[in-house]
C-alpha cells in the first residue's frame, strides 16, 4: 500500500485481469499485515482498514464490469 492508490476512473479503465492481480496482491499484503499483528510487529495498524477497504473497492469495480458484461451479451 506504499504506492500511490488509482482514483475509482483509473481503475474502471483498467482490464479485468489486472484488476484481479491487484485483489490478489492486496489479500497477500493483508494477510502479511495481519501476521505482523499477531506477531506485535505491525506499527502502522492503520493499513489493515486501509488495505481492506483498496480490496473492497475493486471487487466492486470487478462486479460492476461483470454485470454490464452480462446485460451486453443478452
Amino acid at each position: 500500500m506504499a504506492e500511490k492508490l488509482l482514483t475509482i476512473q483509473e481503475l474502471r479503465a483498467l482490464p479485468e485481469t489486472d484488476l484481479r492481480a491487484q485483489v490478489a496482491q492486496l489479500r497477500q499484503a493483508l494477510w502479511e499485515h495481519r501476521q505482523k499483528v499477531r506477531a506485535g510487529a505491525l506499527q502502522q495498524t492503520h493499513l489493515l482498514p486501509a488495505v481492506r477497504r483498496q480490496i473492497a473497492r475493486l471487487e466492486t469495480i470487478l462486479s460492476e464490469t461483470r454485470s454490464k458484461t452480462r446485460v451486453v451479451g443478452t
